[in-house]
């Protein structure tokens, strides 16, 4: 069985964030008291966060979603998808040029089969890989830290796939910020949202996409020939 090795640096961003989590709380139970003391520790709180999610992408086995539920609590909704989203996209944009660099059979090795099986069927009928990435990464179902690895495999170059990330990161994790921040309802609501807007989004892809090559056809059809017979009149 692969034993995966774990970067002392991540090791110790994931053992402060846990003590700034587990502690602090015993200590100042109340949400408000939690906020001083984060305060009081200056940048440490925010940048561990930022560096522990960063990390969690970049190692594939580790879900998100424990990081981002207290960070909401932690720091609040906007705050927390702000710093959350920082992490998520430097992690993101660090595991595509990993991809990039050891190539196909370093990716294959830790990825899950069936990641990769189903970006495969999505390249296979005929998206172009920025719009797949960026569709998976959108879908709640498709796992985001894989895909990352999995678009450094394809000719999609770093500048987009970087503004695909800056897109995609901050609506995978916004919902699971705000359940922390406001509750299940609060998370179901703006789950509810992006999922309508993504939706919204997707119908306008396709309706462009049926009417482009519909002009194009329009386009190219010959011009009919007058009754008199003479094409030039």
């Amino acid at each position: 069985m692969r034993r995966t090795r774990i970067h002392p640096a991540a090791a110790t961003a994931w053992a402060l964030f846990l003590l700034a989590f587990v502690l602090v709380p015993r200590l100042v139970p109340d949400e408000a008291g939690v906020r001083a003391a984060l305060e009081r520790l200056g940048a440490f709180g925010p940048a561990a966060f930022v560096l522990a999610e960063a990390v969690q992408v970049v190692i594939v086995p580790i879900p998100g979603q424990p990081l981002e539920i207290p960070g909401g609590y932690l720091f609040g909704l906007v705050p927390g998808i702000v710093l959350g989203s920082l992490g998520a996209i430097a992690g993101s944009i660090l595991a595509f040029a990993i991809g990039r660099r050891y190539g196909r059979p370093w990716v294959e090795s830790r990825i899950d089969a069936s990641a990769r099986e189903r970006f495969d069927a999505w390249l296979g009928r005929g998206h172009r890989a920025e719009w797949a990435v960026f569709w998976l990464m959108l879908v709640p179902a498709f796992p985001r830290d894989p895909l990352c690895y999995l678009a450094g495999l394809t000719r999609l170059s770093a500048g987009r796939f970087a503004l695909i990330a800056v897109i995609g990161r901050p609506v995978g994790l916004a919902p699971w910020v705000a359940l922390g921040a406001g509750g299940v309802a609060a998370g179901l609501r703006l789950q509810i949202v992006l999922a309508a807007a993504v939706g919204i989004v997707w119908l306008l892809h396709l309706v462009v996409g049926r009417i482009r090559p519909a002009r194009a056809a329009r386009g190219l059809s010959p011009s009919p020939i007058p009754s008199n017979g003479d094409p030039n009149a």
